[in-house]
């Protein structure tokens, strides 16, 4: 059961709220000087961001203080995933911010979310687009579990936003502006796979903006273009979003006073005024330096150049390519105006990061100048440190200030905001709360070895039955609930029969627009048939089962579980099993094994690792086609059902290492052939290595040694 407690979003007027973000104390004032609503920032720890500068509990007292003083609002961003052990300190933080009256939490991990509810209930929770909400009934979900806001998927056009704002009451919000992910926010694994630095976990590095090879032609085929939806500003207005948010918590004060200040322009203009405020807004936002510009999918179809190979993904105006280097200058024809004091990137043409420096001598026709004009060849002093070499890009990453006080500045002005001090009454409150919270940790229990496990085996099309009766180790098979099943289901019904409660019927992770209202016709036909048992991979799934009387429900990989609070929540909201998250390490697998959870987990043993989930056609590329990477790692591109999957070369496996899972008292695996096919060659091989526990060439063990980051 979801816990009854009532959450009471915040007092607000109509209107709508311009959210901007901060990952220094600068870019805090840079918000609030140039006209945000609010500003969302992270802790030190616990920031889907954590290479942003970010800040202390301390500096977040002070930073609330001052926001409410001029009726401004705060936003603390925990939305990543939680370990095990990290539950304790969460609590902390929980019970601080609590105690600080912040506005909001952002959140991801519904560990999360059940210590708010249950433990700190006036704390408002904002649910984060790394949830992957993208239909009205996960916003619907949402509402019924408390949230006051939720963070749509970006990949939602305007007509689907108006439809989710039919469905519910709680407050909508949306990207506007800044970086896009070419993955559906949640559900990208790519730089855990490559360096045990998870995206979940707020440490990505950024491997999709990586050249890979096609066919051995170069491209930048996951880098994607900028979002910049000022246009759609009323659009989205009548769409019914409340929250415009600018991403950039990894960006200057000078970018975060540019933006805020043009998004401000727009929705303060009156109707008959929006031209020109357009005209002077986007005046703005050439001088904020970032990539190309796309409205996404707002439009209601992608927009070219949102995903384009032969676009580098750095971020700036191109300004041209090294022509020459000569005597500690570098000589190249701008492609537009240059100043002394403009700042500059050299992006070399490989994968290596490029670097920054700003213009501090000119010269034009050996002349030294402080400005050239677009077209103009220009000699520019080059940085001391570094490797350079002719045909580097070069890249205008900043011009003209508009914010110029100095971090040192900020911090003297955010030293004077004096947080009013708590009554003896809130803090005991606090304290019992946080103390309270505490103690409903689950404790840590000893583990007796399981015996061999239960095995499930995830296949692909409805011949794989035949693994039921072929394997005396398969207890169960799951096969994805699409038309290609559904229609074969219809000649092998009656063979089916005997084997009808060891089948699972998998939902396909994302649902957008009429697709949920498919599935829906498509899980009622199938129940009526008898079956019972599905997997589930998206909080939006779990209406799909409204009024349906026996369903089992269990929850795939993507429900993300990493610790025991997140596990306790899924049985709370009617799930009777789940499977732990694929890029999990064995520390924590175990810590969450050594829990009294009365929730089955199942821990998937071999499969291809899904490493990006994407709405965005990939053009020029075919569903088979394989991409390299400079050092030869091999990505397989799957297109199907309008969702494009880019798989890893390598498949993911624990054979091998079963024995010490058994030790741990794992006892439910997951074998996962659904890429290959269960009764294939392949998939004979892989069973037959998992039963004598022997490891299989050419796999890897993504995270589960190396540990998670």
């Amino acid at each position: 059961m979801i816990p009854d407690k009532n959450h009471v979003a915040p007092g607000r007027g109509p209107g709508t709220e311009l959210l901007a973000p901060v990952g220094s104390i600068d870019a805090f004032f840079a918000a609030l000087d140039h006209g945000a609503d609010a500003v969302y920032c992270g802790l030190k720890e616990f920031s889907a961001r954590a290479r942003a500068k970010n800040f202390t509990l301390t500096e977040i007292e002070r930073m609330s203080s001052l926001a409410h003083q001029k009726d401004r609002r705060i936003y603390i961003t925990l939305n990543t995933l939680i370990k095990e052990v990290e539950l304790s300190q969460v609590v902390d933080i929980l019970a601080a911010l609590a105690a600080i009256k912040v506005d909001g939490i952002i959140i991801q991990d519904l560990g999360l979310w059940r210590l708010a509810r249950h433990h700190f209930p006036e704390l408002p929770l904002h649910a984060s687009t790394q949830m992957s909400v993208h239909n009205g009934a996960g916003v619907k979900m949402l509402e019924r579990m408390g949230f006051t806001r939720a963070v749509l998927a970006r990949e939602l056009s305007l007509a689907e936003i108006a439809e989710i704002r039919r469905q519910t009451s709680i407050e909508l919000e949306h990207f506007v502006h800044g970086a896009l992910c070419f993955s559906i926010s949640g559900q990208c694994l790519f730089s855990s796979a490559l360096t045990g630095l998870s995206g979940n976990r707020g440490r990505c590095a950024q491997p999709c903006r990586r050249r890979l090879q096609n066919r051995k032609q170069p491209g930048y085929h996951f880098s994607t273009s900028d979002l910049s939806a000022i246009e759609l500003l009323p659009q989205l207005i009548q769409a019914g979003i409340f929250s415009f948010k600018i991403e950039g918590r990894m960006k200057s004060a000078e970018y975060v006073a540019r933006v805020v200040a043009a998004y401000r322009m727009m929705l303060d203009a009156p109707v008959d005024q929006r031209k020109a405020a357009l005209i002077g807004a986007e005046e703005h936002l050439q001088l904020s330096f970032g990539r190309p510009a796309t409205r996404g999918f707002l439009t209601g179809f992608v927009a070219t150049g949102i995903a384009d190979a032969g676009q580098h993904g750095t971020l700036g105006r191109h300004l041209g390519d090294v022509v020459s280097l000569r005597g500690g200058m570098i000589g190249l024809t701008s492609a537009e105006r240059l100043h002394v004091g403009d700042r500059l990137r050299l992006q070399p043409k490989n994968d290596q990061a490029g670097t920054g420096f700003t213009v501090r001598e000119l010269f034009l026709e050996q002349k030294r100048v402080k400005l050239v004009a677009a077209g103009d060849f220009v000699w520019v002093k080059r940085p001391d440190k570094g490797f350079f070499q002719v045909g580097d890009a070069v890249f205008k990453v900043g011009g003209k200030t508009l914010f110029t006080a100095s971090p040192e500045a900020c911090r003297e002005r955010l030293a004077k905001a004096v947080p009013a001090p708590a009554s003896e009454a809130d803090e005991n409150q606090w304290a019992a709360s946080a103390a309270e919270a505490r103690a409903a940790l689950l404790p840590k229990i000893p583990v007796q070895p399981a015996a061999m496990p239960e095995v499930t085996v995830r296949g692909r099309d409805i011949q794989d039955v035949g693994l039921l009766d072929e394997n005396q180790q398969v207890a169960r098979l799951e096969l994805p609930l699409n038309s290609r099943n559904m229609t074969a289901l219809k000649g092998v019904e009656k063979s089916l029969r005997r084997n009808q409660g060891r089948l699972i019927w998998e939902i396909p992770a994302m649902l957008f627009g009429s697709d949920w209202t498919e599935y829906r016709r498509a899980v009622q036909m199938v129940h009526g048939k008898g079956y019972r048992h599905f997997r589930i991979n998206n909080l939006g799934h779990i209406p799909l089962f409204s009024g349906l009387a026996d369903v089992i429900l269990e929850a795939g990989f993507r429900c993300y579980t990493l610790n025991s609070q997140a596990a306790l929540a899924w049985q709370e909201l009617g799930l009777a099993g789940l499977t732990l998250s694929l890029e999990d390490g064995k520390k924590n697998i175990h810590d969450l094994t050594h829990r009294p959870l009365t929730i089955p987990l199942t821990l998937t043993v071999y499969s291809a690792v899904p490493l990006l989930l994407s709405r965005i056609p990939l053009k020029g590329l075919r569903s088979g086609n394989v991409l390299h990477s400079d050092k030869e790692e091999e990505y397989r591109i799957i297109s199907d059902s309008g969702l494009t999957e880019v798989v890893n070369g390598q498949d993911f496996s624990l054979a091998g290492r079963l024995g010490e899972l058994r030790e741990m008292g794992c006892a439910r695996i997951m074998v996962d052939l659904s890429h290959c096919g269960a009764v294939s060659a392949r998939g004979k091989q892989v069973l037959a290595a998992l039963a004598s526990d022997q490891p299989l060439p050419d796999s890897f063990t993504f995270n589960y040694v190396q540990g998670l980051s």
